[in-house]
């Protein structure tokens, strides 16, 4: 890939982190992430498919999880925990895309799939 789409593509991903963190900094708990699931939705499903592209799998794989869960709550409602797990994703995300995260982010992972194993094992 060139660098200038890997230039644009790292930018269009900050840009989504950065707008996924604005929405989140105005939630308090399950409701209000459930009150904004679509927005939410809309930037982790960009951030899911840009990121492995540019070679960032553990942020693509974390924002995919967390579209799943967001795309469940958009079918039933309010799912307790998804607060908590979008909050600790987002910060992961950050960490791992601006390098300052150099944690297994593997057992991050298996704490969401367990703790949401009723949406995601469907």
């Amino acid at each position: 890939m060139s660098d200038n789409f890997l230039k644009i593509a790292r930018q269009e991903i900050q840009a989504e982190l950065d707008s996924l963190q604005q929405i989140l900094i105005q939630c308090n708990d399950d409701k209000d992430i459930s009150n904004n699931d679509n927005k939410i939705e809309k930037h982790l499903h960009k951030i899911k498919g840009l990121a492995p592209m540019i070679g960032q799998n553990n942020v693509g794989e974390i924002a995919k999880i967390n579209d799943s869960i967001i795309r469940h709550i958009i079918e039933n409602g309010t799912q307790s925990g998804t607060y908590q797990v979008m909050s600790e994703s987002l910060q992961i995300m950050q960490e791992i895309f601006n390098d300052t995260n150099k944690k297994d982010t593997e057992e991050f992972k298996n704490k969401i799939r367990k703790n949401f194993s009723h949406i995601l094992n469907q």
